[in-house]
């Protein structure tokens, strides 16, 4: 499975998991026949779980004032590419721009833009 493919299933898992918490991730992925040989998936979703807390925090501290609520679909763009840029090493411009894609694919017409927004800002205010 390309990468790309990988990471839009890790986005997926990460909304599932804001609408009701995953608590065996392992058995989903089983339930959609992705092996441990999608390496990518589980070591981003184990991260995610792991760090959640700070990923939160660093998006909620990144939110421009008077900004309408995020959907939970955005918020989980964001968090993947907060883990990604943070916990996994992936190059910041290669998430931000995979993060732009997914937000093109899977939600409002121009959510791409605070996607983008959000994560420049959180790259920039720590000199990532």
């Amino acid at each position: 499975m390309k990468r790309t493919d990988q990471r839009e299933w890790v986005f997926k898992l990460i909304y599932q998991d804001t609408i009701n918490e995953i608590q065996d991730y392992k058995e989903i992925l089983a339930n959609h026949e992705i092996s441990d040989d999608e390496s990518f998936i589980v070591d981003s979703i184990k991260s995610y779980k792991n760090n959640y807390e700070e990923i939160d925090k660093k998006l909620q501290a990144n939110i421009p004032k008077g900004m309408p609520k995020l959907s939970r679909v955005v918020k989980s763009i964001i968090y993947l590419s907060i883990n990604e840029i943070y916990f996994l090493a992936i190059p910041v411009s290669v998430s931000i721009n995979e993060a732009v894609n997914l937000a093109k694919k899977f939600s409002s017409e121009d959510d791409y833009k605070v996607v983008n927004l959000i994560l420049g800002n959180i790259v920039r205010k720590d000199n990532k």
